[in-house]
């Protein structure tokens, strides 16, 4: 293979050279080694009959050579929102085998660690230049209306679409400079700015997410200038970290992502690093179509190439190349327009949060503790504070209440937290419980959240 650095597979999508690609503790594994990587796992997927194949893979050079073989050998890339056990036989239906790190017994169906696709490597070098054509599919998931994760198709044209506008916006801000993430490549942010767009403008990435301030600093150490891609939730917090304040100068831009930054947390990266962070707004459906620096002023611009229409109630509605087919969407959020094409956000007309930079479906979170026989209804909402907590109002079924009579409060906040993980992460899952005969509905039989909340302000709670 001919390999240029691009992630258009119909340019070869890479090139051999000694160039570092990423950091791996203290190895550096160069653009050759990942090549030689890649052409492993091609000669292994271009034989198999699976065409649906997800990934679920902690090392970022692994999933990366693992999407770009796949898309090479013409098939799709399945990225699922997690696979906790429930979920993953939700998901099941949408692939025919997994690449993982870890098997998983729940699902039936051909799956290999990445040692284990490697030692698959068929003998030939053959490239199927038809394959090297079609459009390559990736398959992601957004919560929907309903609650229930909804399948998301993106093709690598929609990224390298997304990688021009992000090079005119920010170019000068990140050069080739490595990349340092908290946040996980398994989802579309971390997917495209700590994977695909290093890629293509000739920068290393630290692989693997750099969750603790101790280990950003000594990254921060190693490699002098950084780049860091980060969330609310992290951002929130490393001011407050020794460590992280001393080596905050090393980074060239930061970038953040997956749910809105206070302007308190803003102004205190700003304050330690000497610039604020570079905000991206964005869903699974659109990817990056906005972007603030909050010592700017609070408005938020569009990335180049991005329209921004206010659709009916004020309804964000976008149109760009990399939206995709349609090339137009509209999304969750609320705005009003301002002058120069900006726009301030209004909020979300629908129950899509972010916990700890996850994205949760409150109407999911709901459905589901409804589905459980000792319960009757749930509402599931936001209650700010120093952390935000995901808090449930529930009222139960007559097994539910026999369970509470006998058991307690305590076990049975335990069992339908246990129950919830066979479909939430652990930062999803409600830290607060009330109980009660009836949800309080309005006289429209709607459920105000201001009344659920309510009811977790007062003492005893």
């Amino acid at each position: 293979m001919d390999c240029k650095p691009s992630i258009n597979l119909r340019k070869q999508g890479l090139f051999y050279s000694e160039q570092v690609l990423a950091y791996r503790g203290e190895d550096a594994i160069t653009r050759a080694d990942f090549c030689r990587q890649l052409q492993a796992y091609y000669r292994a997927l271009r034989v198999r009959p699976e065409h649906r194949v997800c990934l679920w893979l902690s090392s970022g050079v692994d999933f990366l050579a693992a999407v770009l073989a796949l898309a090479m050998a013409g098939k799709r890339t399945v990225m699922p929102h997690n696979l906790q056990p429930q979920s993953a036989r939700e998901l099941e239906p949408h692939f025919d085998a997994l690449i993982t790190d870890t098997p998983i017994a729940e699902i039936d169906c051909p799956q290999w660690s990445p040692a284990e696709l490697s030692a698959l490597n068929a003998d030939d070098n053959c490239v199927d230049e038809e394959a090297l054509t079609r459009p390559a599919e990736l398959l992601l998931f957004t919560s929907g209306s309903t609650g229930a994760p909804e399948p998301v198709v993106k093709k690598l044209t929609d990224f390298e679409h997304e990688i021009a506008a992000l090079n005119l916006a920010f170019a000068d801000n990140v050069g080739s400079t490595t990349v340092a993430a908290t946040v996980s490549h398994q989802h579309i942010y971390g997917l495209l700015h700590v994977l695909f767009w290093p890629l293509a403008r000739g920068a290393s990435f630290i692989d693997g997410s750099c969750h603790f301030p101790e280990l950003l600093a000594s990254y921060a150490e190693q490699h002098k200038k950084l780049v860091l891609v980060s969330s609310p939730t992290h951002l929130t917090r490393l001011p407050l970290s020794e460590e992280f304040v001393a080596s905050a100068k090393s980074y060239r831009a930061i970038f953040s992502s997956g749910g809105l930054l206070t302007p308190e947390a803003a102004l205190a990266m700003a304050g330690v690093c000497d610039k604020a962070p570079l905000e991206i707004l964005g869903s699974t459906e659109t990817g990056g179509v906005a972007w603030r620096c909050q010592t700017d002023g609070p408005l938020w611009q569009p990335l180049p190439g991005v329209q921004i229409m206010e659709g009916e109630a004020k309804a964000l509605v976008v149109s760009a190349a990399h939206v995709g087919q349609a090339g137009r969407f509209t999304m969750g959020d609320c705005i009003t327009l301002q002058g120069e094409g900006c726009f301030a956000l209004l909020g979300r007309k629908d129950k899509i949060v972010k916990v700890e930079g996850k994205r949760l479906s409150l109407t999911e979170l709901e459905r589901r503790l409804a589905q459980n026989a000792l319960v009757h209804q749930a509402s599931a909402a936001i209650l700010k504070g120093k952390r935000d907590e995901v808090v449930a109002l529930v009222s139960l079924a007559e097994p539910g209440r026999e369970y509470l009579a006998a058991r307690g409060k305590r076990a049975l906040n335990q069992l339908l937290r246990e129950y919830l993980r066979q479909y939430f992460e652990a930062p999803l899952l409600p830290r607060r419980w009330r109980y009660v005969a009836e949800l309080p509905r309005n006289s429209q039989g709607k459920l105000p959240q201001n009344e659920v909340l309510k009811l977790f302000h007062q003492e005893g709670a």
